[in-house]
């Protein structure tokens, strides 16, 4: 055991030589292209990072536009169900205004008609009071009766006037 414990001043000369020869090397081939991979690798999340930020924010942007284009759309739905019940309304008083109108004319006619028939039933009576005034004076004077049988003949006649 004592040989592996001595000290050996080459031994440690060639130990340190290989060393950095090695580590130069390694500098040069090796740690060199992974710093350069390592920072490219930064530099690409750092624009992942600043693309994702920029995402975000038209994500943002385009949220906030969606959401005004639903409120107009909101908006506007709710001013047609306005339109749609003024015009409704609207034509529920027109048609009964209409309705009515048509009531009235048809009340106005009909009273019309009644009148109408009213004043033919009159004259048809005057025309028959006068027949029968003109027949009771025709036998009035066929018969030349007396005060009392005019009075008969004029019930008569008045009594056949109720009946027709």
């Amino acid at each position: 055991m004592e040989q592996l414990v001595k000290f050996d001043p080459g031994l440690i000369f060639w130990t340190w030589t290989t060393f950095f020869i090695v580590l130069g090397i390694l500098g040069w081939k090796a740690w060199r292209p992974m710093l350069l991979a390592l920072e490219g690798r930064e530099a690409r999340i750092r624009e992942a990072l600043v693309s994702a930020e920029k995402a975000r924010i038209e994500a943002g942007q385009l949220t906030a536009r969606y959401e005004e284009q639903l409120q107009v759309s909101r908006q506007e739905a709710q001013q047609v169900i306005a339109d749609a019940r003024m015009s409704a309304e609207k034509l529920r008083v027109e048609l009964e205004e209409s309705a009515r109108k048509k009531a009235y004319n048809l009340l106005s006619k009909a009273q019309e008609q009644i009148a109408a028939d009213r004043e033919k039933a009159l004259r048809e009576i005057r025309i028959n009071v006068v027949n029968l005034s003109l027949d009771v004076a025709s036998k009035v004077i066929e018969r030349n009766l007396t005060t009392d049988d005019n009075r008969k003949l004029a019930d008569e006649s008045l009594r056949g006037i109720g009946k027709a």
